[in-house]
């Protein structure tokens, strides 16, 4: 098989394998914080890093304090779905039976 390219690039730069590395810090600034990916593209690497970190720092402050309830199965009685304001006034239709 002939080799596509004339020349090996010379220089030191990211392999496809670091393309993951980029994607996943890029997708979190833009799910996050709004980011386009020019932005994550163009911005320094310094400052994506900072971001990023500052952004888990946010992230795990806000997990620290949250104390709401899941959704979860162990909290789906209708006690607790009247106090979390989530009670249903009639069954659904699909579930009512017809006896």
């Amino acid at each position: 098989m002939r080799c596509v390219y004339r020349w090996v690039p010379a220089f030191f730069g990211l392999t496809p394998e670091d393309r993951e590395i980029y994607l996943e810090q890029s997708f979190s600034l833009m799910y996050y914080m709004g980011f386009s990916y020019w932005e994550c593209y163009n911005i320094p690497i310094r400052y994506r890093i900072w971001f990023i970190s500052r952004l888990n720092k946010e992230l795990q402050r806000a997990s620290e304090k949250e104390n709401t309830p899941t959704r979860a199965a162990h909290q789906n009685d209708p006690q607790t779905r009247a106090l979390m304001g989530m009670h249903r006034g009639e069954t659904p239709a699909r579930l009512r039976r017809f006896t």
